[in-house]
């Protein structure tokens, strides 16, 4: 359903993403791992139109995204979480979503506002509210989404995300800056969305989300792909062991790390942490 076709990103004479095919199937979550600097976010802000893809192909149920606008790109049936929240702080939360609902033609849109057609607010409110309910966030529907506690925001932008009904989903570090039961009930959400209709990537540095919610793993080192398979095809595989630690067996070691937000930050920072170079 999501297709990267031979994609490279550079940016001058750095190769952040070199000449990676990846498909991503509707129906299965597929997790992006890899350490900073690997390549993962500018492959969804690739997908997502934030970047331009120097060479190759990205698509969409055979629609090209890498040329298009963004709006034209979310139209397509692409949503997205950031890895910094990007909400309408002074927006309620239900405004956060009918935002994305609004009507896909300027004409219609004008006549909206002006009376000339039937209007859609009412139908992207229901379906709005809705949303909110099924991530049991509908009592904040008209909270100020500034005001609300970081693991409320980061629901808040999953909601935004889905509100449209994307065909394809990105994930970037989702679970960045939750505690552990912020994290368990993310992880819940996450799986409720795994549905035949919908592609779900997911980027994130805590392996023990990954791989208690993934499918398939793609694993990524210096703009390409390392290695992918199952959960438990990469958690044995030597290679991506000796990557993340320079030694075999070491996955343990990154999901313990992995565990805590604090802890999650040295598995990025600590050199003893940090993946192995030849």
């Amino acid at each position: 359903m999501l297709l990267f076709d031979h994609v490279t990103k550079r940016f001058g004479a750095n190769t952040a993403i070199d000449d990676v095919s990846l498909t991503i199937r509707a129906g299965v979550i597929t997790a992006v791992i890899g350490p900073n600097g690997a390549g993962k976010s500018t492959l969804v802000n690739m997908a997502a139109g934030s970047y331009r893809a120097t060479s190759g192909r990205i698509l969409l149920d055979g629609v090209e995204l890498q040329n298009l606008p963004k709006y034209r790109i979310a139209r397509a049936g692409l949503g997205r979480t950031y890895q910094n929240i990007r909400l309408f702080d002074g927006l309620t939360v239900l405004q956060n979503l009918e935002v994305s609902l609004v009507p896909r033609s300027l004409p219609l849109l004008i006549a909206e506002a002006f009376w000339l057609a039937p209007r859609g607010s009412a139908e992207a409110r229901e379906t709005s509210r809705a949303v909110l309910a099924r991530l049991g966030i509908a009592h904040l529907a008209d909270r100020q989404a500034g005001s609300l506690a970081y693991g409320q925001q980061k629901l808040v932008e999953l909601a935004r995300a889905i509100v449209g009904r994307p065909r394809a989903l990105l994930l970037d570090e989702p679970a960045a800056g939750l505690n552990h039961g912020e994290t368990d009930e993310l992880k819940a959400h996450i799986q409720s969305l795994r549905s035949p209709e919908l592609a779900i990537v997911l980027i994130e540095h805590d392996m023990k989300l990954i791989m208690s919610v993934s499918d398939e793993i793609t694993v990524m080192n210096r703009g390409a792909v390392l290695a992918q398979g199952t959960p438990e095809a990469i958690r044995d595989n030597r290679h991506v062991q000796e990557a993340y630690l320079g030694q075999p067996g070491a996955m343990g070691a990154i999901e313990t790390a992995a565990r805590g937000r604090r802890n999650r930050v040295r598995l990025r920072a600590s050199e003893s942490l940090a993946w192995g170079r030849p």
